[in-house]
């Protein structure tokens, strides 16, 4: 197929149902600007495609990006992308008439931390974003404002992409047009393959993501409804505790009454007139204790509906005491940045990335509004970019440091520390099985295999 110095860059919007919008790469740079907004994007994140086309309006280089827009449907400023420089480094894809096409998309990224700001193609039957990609430019693309060059011959045959119905056409001799055919379509299925491949991981990643963080949030609940559960149980023993040492005094204090009662029977026999005045004084010292008794029981259920409200309460308090204690370090560190996060936000506009690399992330780029949460907890953000909880990416990456068995042995207890295959990425990892033994251990017998593939490695 013959080849054209002329080429042009497009830029195409895919919605659920196809193409929604296409226009010049100079028009998105106007929208990239702030000059104009797109007020149908408005609120949406954003699948777009940059393209490069030669004179033929045959694509040559794709790059499949993502951008968002804000409530008044202006792009983010902060976006910025290298999408020539993606381009030009981009990996094999397939052919879309003018040979194979450079690709650039989150399964073949050239640069590692724009990975995530990339998406991956479908190449479904009927639903193949290269065969709308590629229709919609040959149709379309002369009335957008791309160059064409007339000079150069008629196109020949037009290959057919992976999930696309074959269409009959001539085809020239040239060496076996039947193994090319075929040496295509392998290309374009293992692209497939791979892009379903990193789809499914994300998706498991997002999944054990979920897993950990729903696991933790129940622990902390348990823990917590455990303590006060304690809690109350030991104020409920006190007061039981207080409750029988005032019935032990009252029997006392009956027995007491009893024993004068009966001293003062005795009494009132050999003198009936002082005998009623102590049965008087008996009747009265009754009254009197019953009253005390009284008292004292309305007291304590007083006191105990108090503490159970204090009980009920507590939890609401501190859960205010909480939000305002947050939102006073929100105003401190607002506060205290201000004058850095203006300076940041200088650099950004100056084209400035701030890249952090951490083991089992590589190269983050970190933006100036993540900064702060960056300097407060670095691998607290490296492990939400491994999709992973903090506590599993730090007990990852001390087995990534030093892979060793963690069983413990021995009377002491001590971990086993024969070394064992290392797991590279986080969310591989699982604590407890990845950092030990179990051929090995309790016992550390030998396994030839084992210390083979760490001699190897």
């Amino acid at each position: 197929m013959g080849g054209s110095s002329v080429t042009s860059e497009a830029i195409l919007f895919f919605e659920r149902d196809g193409i929604g919008k296409s226009m010049l790469f100079a028009d998105f740079e106007a929208i990239l600007d702030g000059m104009v907004g797109v007020p149908e994007y408005a609120g949406r994140e954003m699948r777009g495609a940059y393209c490069v086309v030669n004179g033929r309006l045959k694509v040559k280089a794709l790059v499949l990006f993502l951008i968002d827009f804000d409530a008044d449907g202006m792009a983010d400023h902060t976006w910025n992308m290298p999408l020539r420089h993606l381009a030009e480094h981009g990996g094999p894809g397939p052919d879309m008439g003018a040979g194979p096409i450079r690709l650039a998309c989150r399964s073949q990224c050239p640069v590692a931390w724009h990975q995530d700001q990339l998406w991956d193609p479908s190449m479904k039957p009927g639903a193949n974003d290269f065969v709308a990609a590629r229709d919609l430019l040959r149709r379309r693309g002369a009335k957008m404002g791309l160059e064409v060059d007339e000079d150069l011959p008629p196109d020949g045959e037009v290959p057919t992409l992976a999930g696309e119905v074959p269409t009959v056409r001539p085809v020239r001799e040239e060496g076996d047009p039947e193994r090319v055919r075929l040496a295509r379509t392998i290309k374009e299925l293992r692209l497939r393959i791979h892009t379903l491949e990193t789809g499914h991981k994300e998706a498991l990643a997002q999944l054990r993501y979920a897993r950990q963080q729903k696991e933790e949030i129940l622990s902390a609940q348990l823990e917590k409804v455990l303590t006060q559960f304690k809690t109350l149980k030991s104020q409920n023993t006190a007061l039981r505790e207080q409750n029988d040492s005032l019935k032990a005094q009252a029997e006392a204090l009956r027995s007491s009454l009893e024993e004068q009662a009966r001293s003062r029977e005795e009494q009132a026999g050999r003198d009936a007139e002082q005998g009623s005045r102590l049965e008087r004084l008996a009747e009265q010292y009754n009254l009197n204790l019953e009253q005390r008794l009284d008292e004292e029981r309305a007291r304590l259920a007083g006191e105990i509906h108090s503490r159970e409200m204090d009980v009920l309460n507590r939890d609401e308090v501190i859960g205010q005491l909480r939000a305002e204690i947050a939102a006073l370090k929100r105003d401190h560190l607002q506060v205290a940045h201000s004058g850095a996060r203006q300076m940041l936000d200088k650099l950004e506009d100056l084209g400035l990335s701030f890249i952090a690399f951490h083991p089992g992330a590589g190269h983050v780029s970190v933006g100036a509004d993540q900064i702060a949460d960056y300097m407060n907890n670095p691998q607290a953000f490296a492990a939400r970019k491994c999709l992973v909880t903090e506590d599993h990416y730090r007990a990852w990456l001390a087995h990534y440091e030093n892979p060793v068995c963690q069983v413990p042995v021995g009377p002491e207890q001590t971990p086993c520390g024969k070394r064992v295959i290392r797991v590279d990425v986080p969310n591989q990892f699982k604590p407890g099985v990845s950092d030990c033994n179990s051929n090995r251990c309790p016992h550390c017998r030998s396994d030839s295999s084992i210390d083979n593939v760490l001699r190897f490695r």
